[in-house]
């Protein structure tokens, strides 16, 4: 079901979670069970619990009208910052499938504040599956569509260069991210 865009929880409560150091509590990332991420966003805020749902607007399809949807960025995820007592209180939900305790909160909050940043820009986001130098992909989208490679290299203007075993020879492909997936180990 789609709802208007006026009536989808705020991604950020309280609006400097991320900027304020003083706010107490341990950033936290939720698993949500399936399609609950704006439920909890909900539950949490009306509890007084700190969070950030980073969402974008996405055109949902259709012949009559034209609708949009906020969309989480990170299906399934929510970030929050809580005492242990808030934790538990955000598990009486029913909405978390678990929690992950985060160890580097400044590199979160610096990850955190780039997603926002770029979110803000009002420019298409897109969510990508992380890929890393070494991985081994599969080439989805395409002339090389069914290839199989590692990424030897990113370079910084996002195109991949990919190492493709092909009768015992390498070759070096350029491809651009959106064409490729990582192959789950």
């Amino acid at each position: 079901m789609t709802v208007s865009l006026d009536k989808n929880p705020v991604q950020l409560y309280p609006d400097n979670l991320l900027t304020e150091k003083t706010l107490p509590g341990r950033w936290r990332i939720a698993k949500t069970k399936s399609r609950r991420e704006k439920a909890l966003a909900e539950f949490l805020a009306g509890r007084g619990i700190g969070y950030y749902l980073p969402m974008v607007k996405k055109r949902q399809p259709g012949t009559k009208r034209v609708r949009y949807s906020l969309m989480p960025v990170f299906s399934g995820y929510i970030f929050f910052k809580c005492s242990d007592e808030q934790r538990y209180q955000a598990f009486t939900s029913n909405h978390i499938a678990g929690v992950m305790d985060v160890t580097d909160e400044a590199q979160l909050l610096r990850d955190l504040g780039r997603v926002q940043m770029a979110i803000s820009l009002d420019a298409p986001v897109y969510p990508y599956d992380f890929v890393s130098q070494g991985d081994l992909v599969e080439i989805v989208r395409g002339p090389l569509k069914g290839l199989q490679g590692i990424v030897n290299k990113k370079s910084k203007n996002y195109r991949l260069i990919l190492n493709v075993n092909s009768l015992m020879q390498a070759l070096a492909v350029d491809i651009e991210a959106h064409c490729i997936e990582p192959l789950r180990k």
